[in-house]
């Protein structure tokens, strides 16, 4: 939710009486981190830093490893094939462990579901200034079995249609439609579906099967 005009005017006020985490406390998380000071930077407005000592809890609390159901990706389910479909769309791996979905804010209920799915406990992220949200978080074994389902690094121009169980077909097509496809209306005519890829090859494969 944007920020109410009695909230702006306490910030406005009293800006650097309270560090960032303070200031989403004193709303009760009203607002993200990003929305308080992305509105203070724009009034010019100072936010009171943090002390070196609560700095270091901050970097220790974060170094830890948020629990995550790793082996998610090696059953086949109607969920699984939807999630796979919808990260083949808008998520990405990179550095050999990392696992990223970033994706406009219209689509957080899929990266809640996503994170339930995945029983992952850590963060999601809000980006206010770019209408996104990312769910990131560090797995060889999730990095792994995306790799051997097709997944690659840098797959926007080059990823192939992975080997997806005939009865799981639907469900990959639906999650990948959620993430890069659309409806639109033709003159008033005729709904038309689109999907969108870089890879032609992808689009070739889909189209066979759609066909």
């Amino acid at each position: 939710m944007p920020i109410i005009p009695e909230h702006k005017e306490i910030l406005l006020s009293q800006s650097e009486s309270k560090t960032l985490l303070e200031w989403v406390e004193f709303f009760d998380s009203q607002y993200t981190k990003n929305q308080i000071y992305s509105f203070c930077y724009r009034n010019n407005k100072k936010i009171k830093k943090i002390s070196d000592k609560e700095k270091s809890q901050i970097q220790s609390q974060n170094s830890r490893k948020w629990h995550i159901k790793q082996d998610y990706f090696k059953i086949w389910s109607r969920n699984m094939a939807y999630m796979l479909g919808f990260w083949f769309a808008d998520g990405c791996i990179y550095n050999g462990k990392i696992f990223d979905i970033t994706t406009h804010v219209k689509d957080k209920y899929i990266i809640k579901k996503f994170a339930k799915e995945l029983e992952y406990e850590g963060p999601i992220y809000d980006y206010v200034d770019r209408q996104a949200v990312r769910l990131n978080f560090s797995c060889t074994v999730i990095y792994s079995d995306l790799i051997k389902l097709g997944g690659t690094e840098k797959k926007s121009l080059t990823c192939k249609f992975p080997n997806v169980p005939e009865e799981y077909l639907s469900d990959f097509i639906r999650g990948y439609f959620d993430g890069d496809g659309s409806v639109y209306d033709v003159k008033g005519q005729r709904i038309n579906c689109s999907f969108c890829c870089g890879s032609f090859e992808f689009l070739q494969k889909l189209w066979n099967i759609l066909k």
